[in-house]
């Protein structure tokens, strides 16, 4: 199947444009403005093809036609778009004159939209084609690599746990950073979408455009707007593709003999006798393979690594209307396999936007989303089964030659767990979205709007932990882990309401042009949760709780809810859209608080000046064709602090007093009435210009700084409670970004390049000096979550040069890593421990890259991290954790030949190089082909032939090649751990997109 899928793959990135039939021939002519000014740079395109030039620096131009009814369309920005017929005329002279609304193009914005020359915020679009181009089971993953400023990381490529982790000018809070995502107006999840059905996305970075969502957009808003209707006319579309997946990389472990030998080495360095006596290693040379029973090479990779990584989109749209109704209904079905078995992803969309139009004063819109997905993995997860698939020896038992499940180790087979040890599924259905919103304009200038938007979702989790037995080579049984199968079902069911209303006045007074909005709204939640479980199931392929024991049957529910009560509003005012102003509020009130801290005020301002406005600019316009200063200042918060922290809890339960069982009731956690918003303050500086219509650039300087960070400051053990959360931490985030668009036309030919980049510095400011260890903290002076471990001083080399050095761990050699006594103190402990990393990425970059030449389509995304550290450990990386195996690259160990090596000595057991310290710490900066598309599309001759309007097919790859410095196996986006996630993949797939 994948074989011809690749050669499918590579015919259609290799066809041959199809020849047209008609007869061209060559016009020329130029094209000027209202003043006789030629005009550089105008597109000039036939109608209905991607045929067509550009104006040259004269405003000269020459085409190629098919025949004398050939219309040229002629667009330049800020002038109104013409089309001219051909007719028999060799020479076309055009006067463009402007065109006052373009400068209406508008952009999403919090409730509602703006005119984009108008904008004084920092907001950034993204196309609906850059996200629908990408083969991609969560839209979250599409954004990487699209928006200055914003950097998403897709650690796994896990089906149904491919999700990009969003992160908008760096992380202000030590809790969740996740952006609040708006989809139509009502928060939503991202990843609930079909990317198909996507028209664009809005992303407000700083207060000014963000702080209309106060208490929920310290960590900036992701606006998506989906698709509608925006004709009369009934059309069908079908968009799908069929791909596959394989690993970006897998770290290469050795055979059962390297195993063998490398671990003699090993136990002569700590001083035993070899473990594996040379006789077994030549029977296992000269067995070749055939008895694996007595001498056994598991390849755990290539028995684990079994599943079709199959992949397959199917997207269909029925749009049109008639009179006063437009709708747009579509259906998705996205599957995804895994690369191991019973790993999958499936999702199923059914939505239906709809525009009623009753009158001049009086319309409405309702939208419906249906959505069920379901999410499989193996019961003993799948960071179980590549924990063990790449830490236990090839030497030990997989599969025996009868086809049983071997030992594995001490009964642990990652083979058996991916294909027979239970299922984990992850479910959701139903999931319903309505959106209704009802809007009346009783005078000009004045509109009135009420929007109701319910949600219910019922997920529910099974995790059916099976039974395995695993068999020595006789056919008795070694092991059965568990002793017993055991099953746990979790059923949540929530319900969320929204309801809004918003008055907004626009209205132009001469040269004055005022927009005010002002709004209330109110949100609630309510979720209940239960789970039961048993265990003992004697029918294992049939789990459901009635066929386990009650002997142990267990369960347990909770109920949570939260409210929010909003008042908000937003004045923009300008003067000859040349002076800009925008004031932004938000009155929020939250359940979360107590009586007292409920409500937070976050207010914003921005300005802005078009410089290209100015008399004084007129004679450059043609060349300079914007240019706007920005500057803004406000205040956000978060709210997202969990349900009721202020709260005294009573902890539940029962305890066993005087030889019974009693119920008990116990404080263990103090409470603080006094906690509050986290607030964000963030101040802002922008540039933005365009030249000779092509070129444009905007650019943006930030500082944010996070106060009342919540956080478990220490108390007196003596007090006898857990601590109580407290407003205590100070965070800031400097930065800035660039982003890039060129757009050009020659001849049939026509291209556009966007290109992005961004930096931010996090800092700690404040935790009221609260120090806490573990592999990654939050340390003042240092960026949120910094890789926390000993400084690496390279390998010792020699006795002496251990003997003159601070005393380490256990039995120090030459060949082991040596650490720098921080404190000077002799000893090399807890206490040398320092800052020898940073997870925030830095220097964020991508470059799309879009071409047309006639049929032919192209789009290629490149995204990559400038600067980043990355750490592996235990058997991740470090030789024989744990008795476990070890990699071809450690094979570079370190030997009185051998001393500029890759890794320390071998050894077994030895805790010295098994510390966390700087010598596990990796470049995890990188270049990556995120994503690369070739099309082509039938001419319309063809097409009309069979009854359609358009076909198109196309090739996609994504994540096709990297470019990194990291460890050898490991793909960069996930460099913090032990090596047990799912792997990144490589997506390979042809696709067919067809209009009826």
């Amino acid at each position: 199947m994948k074989k011809s899928l690749k050669i499918s793959f590579m015919f259609l990135l290799c066809l041959f444009a199809v020849p047209g039939f008609a007869q061209e021939r060559t016009v020329t002519g130029s094209v000027k403005d209202e003043e006789g000014v030629p005009l550089p740079g105008v597109s000039v395109l036939i109608k209905g093809s991607s045929t067509g030039t550009a104006t040259d620096f004269d405003g000269n131009f020459s085409l190629k036609v098919p025949g004398d009814g050939s219309v040229l369309v002629f667009s330049f920005m800020g002038y109104t778009k013409q089309e001219v017929t051909v007719g028999t005329r060799s020479e076309i002279g055009v006067t463009l004159t402007p065109d006052l609304t373009s400068l209406d193009e508008v952009v999403v914005v919090g409730f509602g939209k703006q005119k984009k020359v108008n904008l004084t915020g920092s907001v950034s679009e993204i196309s609906d084609q850059n996200i629908s181009n990408r083969p991609v089971g969560q839209a979250s993953a599409a954004l990487q690599g699209l928006a200055p400023g914003v950097t998403v990381t897709q650690s796994s490529g896990r089906p149904g746990g491919d999700a990009g982790a969003i992160r908008i000018r760096g992380i202000g809070t030590l809790s969740s950073a996740n952006p609040l995502v708006m989809i139509d107006g009502v928060e939503g999840n991202l990843n609930d979408l079909d990317p198909n059905n996507i028209e664009s996305i809005s992303v407000l970075k700083d207060a000014a455009s963000a702080s209309i969502y106060g208490s929920r957009a310290a960590n900036g808003v992701i606006l998506v707007t989906t698709k509608r209707s925006d004709s009369d006319k009934l059309a069908i579309n079908y968009k799908g593709y069929v791909g596959w997946q394989d690993p970006t990389n897998l770290p290469d472990m050795v055979d059962a003999i390297d195993h063998m030998r490398l671990t003699n080495v090993a136990y002569v360095n700590t001083g035993r006798e070899p473990l594996y006596p040379e006789e077994l290693i030549r029977e296992y040379i000269a067995d070749g393979g055939v008895d694996t029973d007595t001498y056994p090479n598991t390849d755990w990779q290539k028995e684990v690594l079994t599943g079709s990584g199959l992949m397959n989109s199917h997207f269909v749209t029925v749009s049109g209307g008639g009179g006063k109704v437009r709708f747009m209904t579509s259906f998705g079905y996205f599957d995804q396999k895994g690369i191991i078995e019973n790993s999958g992803f499936t999702r199923l969309t059914l939505r239906n936007n709809m525009d009623i139009n009753f009158s001049e004063k009086f319309d409405m819109s309702i939208d419906l989303q249906l959505l069920a997905k379901e999410t499989k993995e193996p019961g003993r997860s799948t960071s179980s089964v590549f924990h063990w698939m790449n830490r236990i020896p090839a030497n030990q038992p997989g599969i025996n030659l009868d086809g049983s499940y071997g030992e594995g180790w001490n009964g642990a087979n990652p083979i058996a767990f991916s294909r027979t040890g239970g299922l984990r599924k992850n479910s959701s259905y139903p999931r319903i979205q309505i959106n209704s919103s009802f809007n009346y304009r009783p005078v000009n200038d004045l509109e009135l709007s009420l929007t109701i938007a319910p949600r219910f979702a019922e997920y529910s989790n099974d995790e059916f932990y099976g039974a395995i037995d695993t068999y020595h080579p006789d056919g008795t049984v070694a092991n059965t882990s568990p002793a017993r199968s055991t099953l746990t079902r979790e059923v949540s069911r929530s319900l969320y309401n929204n309801l809004r209303v918003t008055t907004t006045y626009d209205k132009t007074f001469g040269d004055h042009n005022f927009k005010v909005l002002l709004g209330a709204s109110r949100e609630d939640y309510q979720n209940k949760y239960l789970s039961a479980f048993r265990d003992d199931f004697p029918l294992p392929e049939y789990p459901v709780l009635d066929t386990g024991s009650a002997l142990n049957q267990q369960n347990s529910g909770n109920e949570a809810e939260w409210a929010l009560q909003s008042f908000f509003g937003r004045i923009n005012y300008d003067y000859k859209q040349k002076y800009l102003l925008e004031i932004n509020s938000r009155y929020d009130g939250s359940s979360r608080f107590s009586k007292g801290n409920k409500y937070g005020f976050f207010p914003s301002v921005s300005v802005g000046w078009r410089i290209s406005e100015e008399s004084f600019m007129q004679p450059l316009k043609n060349t300079l064709t914007e240019l706007k200063l920005r500057g803004s200042w406000g205040m956000l918060g978060n709210q997202d602090i969990g349900n009721y922290p202020f709260t005294t809890s009573i902890d539940i339960g029962t305890y066993s007093f005087n030889k019974e069982i009693v119920n008990i009731a116990a404080l263990n956690t103090m409470a603080n009435s006094e906690i509050s918003w986290e607030t964000t303050e963030m101040i802002d500086f922008g540039l933005d210009f365009t030249l000779f219509s092509k070129l444009s650039v905007t650019a943006d300087y930030y500082s944010r700084e996070t106060r009342d960070i919540l956080y478990d400051l220490n108390i007196p053990l003596t007090i006898g409670l857990a601590a109580p959360t407290q407003n205590a931490g100070v965070v800031t985030n400097k930065g800035w970004e660039v982003g890039v668009t060129y757009r050009e036309t020659i001849e049939d030919f026509q291209f556009d390049v966007n290109l992005n980049i961004s930096d931010v510095r996090n800092k700690v400011v404040d935790l009221k000096g609260v120090n806490r260890t573990g592999l990654t903290v939050s340390r003042e002076g240092h960026s949120i979550n910094s890789i926390w471990g000993l400084e690496s001083l390279g390998l010792f080399q020699s006795e002496e040069e251990i003997e003159n050095h601070a005393a380490q761990f256990g039995n120090v050699a030459p060949g082991d890593i040596k650490y720098k006594d921080q404190n000077g103190d002799g000893i090399i402990n807890d206490d040398d421990n320092v800052i020898i990393g940073s997870t925030i990425p830095r220097y964020t970059f991508g470059a799309i890259l879009n071409a047309a030449y006639k049929g032919f389509d192209f789009n290629a995304v490149i995204q990559g991290v400038g600067k980043a550290d990355g750490y592996l450990y235990q058997q991740g990386i470090m030789p024989f954790f744990n008795g476990g195996t070890v990699q071809e690259q450690h094979k570079d160990y370190w030997t009185p030949e051998n001393t500029n090596a890759a890794f320390p000595r071998l050894t077994i057991s030895e805790a010295n190089n098994e510390k966390n310290s700087s010598f596990w710490v990796k470049d995890a900066s990188y270049v990556r082909l995120k994503n690369i598309q070739i099309g082509y599309t039938l001419p319309e001759k063809i097409s009309a032939k069979i009854g359609m309007n358009k076909i198109r097919l196309y090739a996609t790859g994504q994540n096709l090649f990297t470019i990194d410095n990291f460890w050898k196996g490991y793909d960069v986006e996930a460099p913090i751990g032990r090596g047990d996630v799912y792997p990144q993949v490589k997506v390979y797939n042809i696709g067919l997109d067809i209009n009826f």
